[in-house]
């Protein structure tokens, strides 16, 4: 099973892995693995139609639907996944990576802030990012990941314009270029926080979560509204059919609306199932109401980002040389 680390991978083994292992006798192996690409051994063997080294990938939607584009998933296929037929519209892609791929909740980004920076309250506006008293003291992910539909807007521009015109979208990244310190996943983060190297973080709200278990931070949704994104499970090309039937047991597993419940709450993230509990830190009035909900949302559709991945890393790697 292809995993993240730290809170995430804590919550998948605690709401998924184990039960799954207790209601089945299937040892479930979490193999970790750092950022949204993915790791090199799986890439290589989808490329040669070898065997794959982990069974069941758990992703970002964009390498998920790279690898459905390119042949590399097996189907997932209803007669097997019941529970398939019960989600909400937004655990499939659009398109034909729909047969390949599942959403089992929607992640939401925050401006996270050290409260000894913030004395007064939480930032109320992404214009914080601007402020020189901040200057080399923001973190955003590598190529900017999540911040565009906000860029574009706080620029003037339209999220309806991406990706035709996104013109606004890069003259904002150029704005704060000099005010970033860091461009980096949240492994390792909590010690600049810790020692007061950071006063802001764009991330998505698990990771934030994760810094409040030892550290006093805090998080904002400002008032121009937030951006979105989903994570995927699918099953490698190359998997043998007997463990193909397991690995997709385990994702119909995860999809179950009580392991959703339990699992969507401890990562803080919107379940696919309507019939699993919404986490109470979700009710916040910058945020959805459930999965299928777009208010406050700067949203871009995922094959949107998949299409423009690399064009946009590119551009981003330009301004931020």
């Amino acid at each position: 099973m292809h995993t993240w680390g730290g809170r995430w991978g804590r919550a998948l083994r605690s709401a998924v892995s184990r039960p799954f292992e207790e209601a089945t006798d299937v040892r479930v192996e979490h193999v970790p693995h750092i950022g949204l690409a993915l790791p090199s051994a799986l890439l290589s063997a989808l490329d040669a139609g070898a065997r794959p080294p982990v069974d069941v990938v758990w992703s970002n939607s964009v390498p998920a639907l790279h690898a459905a584009r390119a042949g590399h998933c097996h189907a997932l296929e209803q007669a097997r996944m019941p529970v398939l037929a019960h989600l909400r519209r937004r655990a499939r892609p659009d398109g034909s990576a729909a047969a390949y791929v599942v959403h089992p909740y929607v992640v939401y980004y925050v401006l996270g802030y050290h409260r000894a920076a913030f004395p007064d309250g939480p930032p109320g506006s992404w214009d914080v990012l601007l402020d020189e008293r901040r200057r080399g003291r923001i973190a955003l992910y590598p190529h900017g990941n999540g911040l565009h539909a906000i860029a574009q807007t706080m620029q003037g521009g339209g999220v309806e314009d991406i990706p035709a015109d996104m013109a606004a979208c890069w003259a904002f990244m150029n704005r704060i270029r000099p005010q970033i310190a860091e461009l980096e996943y949240s492994i390792g983060m909590e010690e600049r926080l810790r020692v007061r190297d950071l006063d802001l973080c764009f991330r998505a709200l698990p990771n934030v979560l994760a810094f409040q278990e030892g550290l006093p931070v805090g998080w904002s949704v400002p008032r121009e509204g937030t951006a979105d994104t989903v994570d995927a499970l699918w099953v490698p090309r190359g998997v043998p059919d007997a463990v193909r039937d397991v690995a997709t047991r385990y994702i119909a597993f995860a999809l179950r609306p009580d392991v959703q419940q339990d699992w969507c709450e401890q990562l803080g993230v919107m379940p696919v199932h309507p019939k699993a509990r919404i986490a109470a830190l979700l009710d916040h009035p910058g945020l959805p109401s459930h999965a299928d909900d777009f208010r406050g949302i700067l949203h871009v559709p995922e094959d949107v980002k998949a299409d423009h991945h690399d064009a946009w890393a590119r551009r981003f790697a330009d301004i931020f040389r």
